[in-house]
């Protein structure tokens, strides 16, 4: 079973929404979905409503988040959730539906939505801690072909999205997972990036990361885990982290990174 949070929906709607996707249930029977209802007439999303949204969305194994903002900035807003849970917008015109005597047009589109949502979460999202989505995107740096790859697992609303995903997943896997031979790693297989940067995820764990951030794509990550970044040839070498700070590592030393691109001690 996966769980959507519809995340902004006018709490007048609310009512209607449950009434009309329980009359179509058949559509729906895959999904459990929840409310995140604004007391605003219009679909609105305030800060603490998001901060909700990651705390529900920290329960069920595979959450999504489903937004509905009329707001001309509510793309700050998205940019709260988008690094740890699958989040897309909803056509908030549609809305008006709900107030009529015939709410199909929103009960099909959200069908439909979660329809690619579950496909989205069959071929995109991490299902392992091996998929290269759980490399930290401002510190590994891959070849030209796949510098979008982290765009397209975000991507939505065409099917053709989850198509390109698949593709460039695959084609990063085998332009980047490499066979090392490095004193430490006794010859075997892991991500390298162009500038011959090790990203090692098979260290001890430890450093527990705060929430939300051991969630990415809306994959819950294990406890403590992070990449040990090295050099292929055991030299010197420099790291972009999550805040735009670059970390120098001295020749035949690591650096411990996380998913998001953050450094830990």
């Amino acid at each position: 079973m996966r769980t959507v949070f519809l995340l902004g929906i006018p709490s007048v709607y609310v009512g209607t929404a449950k009434s009309a996707i329980a009359k179509n249930a058949i559509l729906f029977n895959a999904w459990s979905i929840k409310y995140i209802p604004s007391s605003r007439i219009e679909a609105e999303i305030l800060l603490g409503m998001v901060r909700r949204a990651q705390e529900m969305a920290d329960q069920p194994e595979n959450p999504h988040i489903m937004g509905f903002s009329a707001q001309k900035d509510r793309q700050h807003l998205a940019d709260q959730v988008k690094p740890y849970f699958r989040f897309r917008w909803f056509d908030h015109g549609l809305l008006k539906c709900l107030g009529s005597p015939d709410p199909s047009p929103f009960v099909q589109e959200l069908a439909s939505n979660l329809a690619q949502e579950s496909e989205w979460a069959t071929r995109v999202k991490p299902s392992d801690l091996n998929s290269p989505l759980l490399l930290p995107e401002c510190s590994f740096e891959p070849g030209r072909k796949y510098l979008d790859l982290w765009r397209h697992a975000a991507a939505y609303g065409d099917p053709q999205n989850i198509v390109g995903a698949e593709k460039a997943i695959k084609g990063f896997r085998n332009a980047h997972r490499r066979k090392v031979n490095f004193k430490t790693f006794s010859s075997s297989y892991k991500w390298v990036d162009e500038r011959d940067r090790i990203f090692d995820q098979d260290g001890p764990r430890h450093g527990i990361a705060p929430f939300p951030m051991g969630w990415k794509y809306s994959y819950k990550i294990e406890p403590g885990f992070h990449f040990d970044a090295t050099q292929v040839n055991g030299r010197q070498f420099a790291l972009m982290d999550a805040t735009g700070r670059r970390s120098h590592v001295d020749a035949g030393d690591y650096l411990n990174v996380d998913p998001h691109g953050y450094v830990r001690l």
